[in-house]
């Protein structure tokens, strides 16, 4: 797709300045009929569409507007993300307009928030050609993983560190065999079981010659408990479990209980992902925390950047956060 028209394009092409551009867009004074509608006739054969952060400034505002695509809105994680986007979002005076991709899905969320917002921020497992034709020009910033699409921005988790520490320490705390309990629907436009990222990285670290004992779950707490269960039943030599998300743990955890497993005297369970609900499980849940407040804060300095060029086209502007390991009482 062509780079994004802007308000520089227009000028050059019509012949003036860029301010004498936003009179002839705003109807203001201080420019004559002549200028105006040539500038209006350039405009309207680029299919030039002015900022709403553009829009703000002629109208002397302070806000800006971000579209936010929750992928959703009954996983925690992504919820609790949101508000810390929401948060940092207020404090740099952009408004947010957020759509959920739970039901039409990503490309029809970025789509619609692309005729309403200046640049779009979310979780995206669509395929690169859906919301490259989806965003319509408008720059897209992406959370949790890089993509090296044009237009495309990031704020990627590198959680491979994280894993590895874990596996250390656990090994440090005793464990002898660990396994883990993966997510089978983390790239919704696979119908089967693809490993993701984070087994990917598991298998490697724990090292040549372990035989990992790795299943997988539907990301739920539903899900970890019955993928715990198919673990301790198909390896019962099993004494510490690293798991998807949190939220899976918290099922491994419930699931333990009614083995009559003792956590973590029997088996030490390790989530990811830093939930706050982690606390209300018994024991509470230790985890290798994602910084969601660093994750917002970098998102929106991708955003202050793009607006400081007026949205236009540029480089991608990657930005890397890493976890933390939080040891409560479950491991």
């Amino acid at each position: 797709m062509a780079k994004r028209v802007t308000i520089h394009d227009v000028a050059a092409l019509a012949g003036v300045s860029r301010q004498t551009v936003t009179r002839a867009l705003n109807d203001m004074d201080g420019i004559n009929d002549e200028t105006k509608q040539r500038v209006l006739e350039v405009s309207k054969r680029l299919g030039y569409r002015p900022s709403r952060f553009a829009r703000s400034l002629v109208a002397r505002e302070k806000t800006r507007t971000l579209g936010l695509v929750v992928s959703s809105f009954r996983n925690p994680y992504y919820t609790e993300i949101a508000g810390e986007l929401l948060d940092c979002a207020a404090s740099r005076n952009w408004q947010v307009i957020m759509a959920s991709s739970e039901s039409a899905g990503e490309a029809a969320a970025v789509r619609t928030l692309s005729t309403q917002v200046d640049v779009v921020v979310g979780h995206f497992w669509t395929s690169q050609e859906q919301i490259e034709q989806a965003r319509n020009g408008v720059p897209v910033v992406v959370l949790d993983r890089v993509e090296p699409w044009p237009g495309m921005h990031s704020v990627a988790l590198d959680l491979r560190p994280g894993i590895e520490e874990a596996i250390r320490a656990l090994r440090g705390k005793g464990a002898r065999s660990i396994g883990m309990i993966d997510s089978n629907n983390h790239v919704p436009r696979h119908s089967a079981y693809v490993p993701s990222t984070r087994r990917r990285d598991f298998e490697e670290l724990i090292g040549p010659g372990r035989a990992a004992a790795v299943v997988a779950g539907e990301e739920s707490i539903g899900g970890g408990s019955l993928a715990f269960v198919e673990l301790m039943r198909a390896h019962p030599e099993v004494d510490a479990v690293l798991v998807f998300n949190d939220l899976m743990a918290i099922g491994a955890v419930h699931a333990a209980h009614t083995l009559a497993i003792d956590v973590p005297g029997r088996v030490r369970i390790l989530g990811i992902d830093g939930l706050s609900m982690g606390q209300a499980v018994h024991p509470p849940l230790s985890t290798i925390s994602i910084d969601r407040a660093a994750l917002a804060a970098r998102a929106l300095d991708v955003v202050d950047a793009l607006a400081a060029v007026d949205f236009a086209e540029t480089a991608p502007i990657r930005h890397v956060v890493r976890p933390r390991l939080l040891w409560r009482e479950s491991a």
